[in-house]
């Protein structure tokens, strides 16, 4: 991805491809495109609740 995200922005926008897809506004010129991009920003959002989940695990064990 070019730019960061905070979590909620990236579900924002995942949020906004589901609808698109859903609501069939997706060109079918486009649906790998969204779907890639889709799949991206999962993928951030789950390396950043892994960074979360290990930080609060270290906290905890202060």
């Amino acid at each position: 991805m070019s730019k960061e995200f905070t979590y909620s922005e990236a579900i924002a926008e995942i949020e906004q491809i589901i609808a698109r897809l859903r609501n069939e506004q997706t060109e079918v010129d486009t649906l790998s495109a969204e779907l890639k991009r889709a799949t991206e920003l999962i993928a951030r959002c789950k390396e950043q609740l892994r960074h979360v989940e290990a930080s609060v695990k270290e906290q905890l064990e202060e």
